[in-house]
């Protein structure tokens, strides 16, 4: 028997195993796609069990290979094991069983291995690799929207219509609509996205196909939930006074860690400071809710008398170290206060454990939200549920910045401030300017157009009185 190379990319079986009856061109090799090693075969003419002898375009075109999906093993003696077998099985099977069989191979349940096998392996050192995967994994695998659950994802993806896809953003659609979140625009964006990154795998083994396009997805623009100037006041007051104003005296390390602390407890007064500071940051930098489990004290810089400067050093897609620069000139008092009681490490409930890499999977944000939810209904009863949460407090920043100065809304500043609180200015426009402005116009039209008076009395009525005699006399009629 041969011996195998150290090297090399593909080995017919029949040069290594005498023993076995299987096709002679029965081939294992290594496919760039996949860790494992696959195999293939293409049986003789008159035994092949597909239909049309194998022949594509419908019997009109050449002879295909069965292509084994993948033997499981780098093992190359294993594989010969295994691709023996396999083409065993694939000889025995009747014309339908080997359709189905074939179509799987080049099924979206196909592609989605190998895009998830692929992605995971890049991304397993990358931060928030935990919360990447759980989420993937629902888009594919979640119950009667994921993927998975489709019919149309089990056939040959050349085989997938515009239709299919029609159908599924109706399903998307109405599930949204159905919890009352509006037409689903960006569930649809994300399945959309998944789904073209499998086509493009998909294009290698369909050369030329031109895959179905998506339905255009229509975004439903509304005003985001923020707080009025008196509710968020009212709510920075409310969150003091649960701290029972420690936040003004704690103004060293052992003052701040003396504060009143229950771990099993997560309303105590050293959280409340906590959430005050988490909210004054927020308030002052424009952060994400991502962040309030990542900053530190060695970020936040006092480059001159009374500025500050936040260098966020870990930022989406693991851009470089993203400045931001606060707007407002008493956030310099503040910002000694807080670096004063927690002069080094983590600013917001510095004692929660953030796991190495991936501080998402702690549970900061988790708490953070729930003292919110604790301080909004003590003050605030009649604000939407769903909207006490922190991102509200991210666009309460936002708008009553843009309010306190109109300025920032308009070339060249916009600019500047979207980039600095990072976000862009067509979304400061869509989330706040337009309804700013809105608002503004009404305000003013309502200063400028005359009422309506004096219409009503004057024909058969002039007064009440003949309103009331008018009835007196239908009465006794």
């Amino acid at each position: 028997m041969n011996t195998i190379p150290n090297v090399w990319n593909s080995l017919y079986v029949v040069d290594y195993v005498r023993k076995g009856m299987f096709p002679s061109n029965l081939q294992v090799y290594w496919d760039k796609k996949s860790p494992y090693i696959k195999a293939k075969f293409q049986p003789e003419i008159d035994e092949d069990p597909r239909p049309f002898q194998g022949r594509c375009n419908g019997g009109k075109g050449r002879r295909l290979w069965f292509i084994g999906k993948s033997m499981q093993t780098t093992d190359v003696q294993a594989a010969f094991k295994r691709a023996i077998d396999w083409a065993k099985g694939e000889l025995m099977a009747s014309p339908s069983v080997i359709r189905e069989q074939e179509e799987k191979k080049v099924s979206l349940h196909h592609y989605w291995e190998e895009y998830f096998a692929r992605e995971c392996e890049l991304r397993e050192n990358k931060r928030n690799f935990a919360r990447w995967k759980r989420e993937e994994k629902l888009k594919w695998d979640a119950k009667e929207y994921g993927i998975k659950n489709q019919v149309w994802s089990l056939v040959a993806a050349n085989f997938i219509t515009k239709s299919n896809l029609k159908d599924y953003f109706a399903l998307l659609e109405k599930r949204a609509r159905t919890s009352g979140n509006g037409n689903g625009s960006g569930m649809k964006g994300q399945q959309k996205t998944l789904i073209n990154k499998l086509f493009a795998l998909a294009e290698d083994d369909f050369a030329g196909h031109a895959f179905p396009s998506f339905p255009v997805i229509s975004k439903q623009v509304k005003q985001v939930q923020h707080l009025k100037r008196e509710e968020w006041n009212l709510l920075l007051r409310t969150v003091f006074e649960l701290g029972e104003g420690m936040e003004a005296i704690a103004n060293s390390s052992s003052e701040y860690k003396a504060l009143p602390f229950n771990p099993y407890n997560r309303k105590n007064i050293r959280n409340w400071v906590d959430l005050y500071d988490g909210l004054m940051l927020e308030w002052f930098f424009f952060l994400r809710a991502e962040d309030m489990y990542r900053l530190r004290s060695e970020w936040f810089k006092n480059n001159e008398p009374r500025e500050w400067v936040c260098n966020l050093e870990t930022v989406k897609k693991d851009k470089p170290i993203h400045q931001t620069f606060h707007y407002r000139s008493d956030a310099d008092s503040y910002l000694k206060r807080i670096t004063s009681r927690k002069p080094n490490g983590y600013l917001v409930l510095p004692h929660k454990n953030r796991p190495v890499g991936n501080e998402a999977e702690s549970s900061v944000l988790l708490d953070l939200n729930y003292l919110l939810k604790i301080a909004f209904e003590k003050c605030l009863p009649n604000f939407p549920k769903s909207e006490r949460k922190w991102t509200t407090i991210r666009h309460t920043a936002f708008r009553l910045t843009l309010e306190d100065d109109p300025s920032l809304g308009m070339p060249p500043k916009i600019d500047a401030f979207a980039e600095n609180g990072h976000t862009s200015s067509k979304m400061l426009y869509e989330r706040y300017l337009r309804w700013i402005d809105l608002e503004k116009t009404a305000k003013e039209a309502r200063g400028i157009i005359k009422p309506s008076t004096g219409v009503r009395w004057g024909g058969k009525f002039k007064s009440k009185k003949d309103v009331l005699v008018s009835l007196e006399e239908t009465l006794k009629v």
